[in-house]
């Protein structure tokens, strides 16, 4: 059953259901039946000790719908990103609270800007330094990674990002390049935040052994990919540099995020 079908069930079974003082109750127990239901989806396993199923939790609170700063970025960015709400809204929180936290901001994996955008609108009075080959995703190995074979998500241009940010009287540095090869000297000095949307273990490795140490008590470094079927490598590289951690915390998050914060 995919998302589409799920949520036309639902509202099936909400008008089939009487209009009585039970309404809540019979409500209540189709939505953990459904939930159960999803929840037994399972993805095929691509590398031993990864498996995937579809993470639906239960809570239901969503405060990015109250948020209008949020809401109208978010409009802004969503056609430039392939992050979801849930993702962007968790960037755009954790931008907001490094306001006494030292250092610039570092995205590596740019694609077409959006969640570059979401960063830079938050942490205007900070150094935004946005890293991309522009030719899609490079350093994909096959010993490591699944589905990425490299040059994926080529879709985007140095111009179109750039026209993101003029547009909204935005600045930011952008480093064209393999990172770190090419580009990882113009990695900053300190890093407040760092959101690495690389795909693949080589780089997710590299990124964190570049930009870990730069990072800033109080700061946070964040993985994309981590949570998702096709990204076992990132997967691995998340899981490898947890098991070393010594000098932060690691945060796994439903939404599919990897959080290291530094101590």
């Amino acid at each position: 059953m995919d998302t589409a079908e799920a949520f036309r069930l639902a509202a099936a079974m909400t008008d089939a259901l009487p209009p009585s003082g039970d309404f809540l109750d019979i409500l209540r127990a189709e939505r953990r039946d459904l939930i159960a239901r999803l929840r037994q989806t399972r993805f095929s396993t691509l590398k031993p000790g990864y498996s995937y199923s579809q993470v639906i939790p239960v809570a239901t609170y969503s405060p990015w719908l109250d948020d209008e700063r949020f809401i109208a970025l978010y409009e802004a960015a969503r056609e430039r990103t392939l992050v979801d709400v849930y993702r962007c809204y968790e960037l755009y929180l954790l931008a907001s609270q490094l306001g006494k936290v030292e250092g610039d901001v570092v995205e590596v994996g740019v694609w077409r800007g959006g969640t570059g955008y979401i960063l830079a609108s938050v942490l205007r009075d900070r150094a935004i330094h946005l890293f991309d080959t522009f030719q899609g995703v490079p350093k994909a190995d096959g010993k490591y990674d699944t589905l990425y074979s490299g040059g994926e998500h080529a879709d985007t241009s140095l111009e179109s990002v750039r026209g993101l940010f003029d547009g909204a009287g935005l600045r930011a540095a952008i480093h064209v390049g393999i990172f770190p090869d090419d580009t990882g000297d113009d990695l900053p000095e300190r890093i407040c935040l760092a959101h690495i949307d690389v795909d693949t273990y080589v780089s997710a490795r590299q990124c964190f052994d570049a930009a870990w140490p730069r990072l800033s008590s109080g700061g946070v470094l964040l993985f994309d990919d981590y949570g998702f079927f096709g990204c076992e490598g990132v997967a691995q590289a998340v899981g490898e540099m947890r098991e070393g951690l010594t000098d932060g915390l690691f945060v796994h998050n439903l939404n599919g995020h990897a959080i290291f914060i530094k101590k």
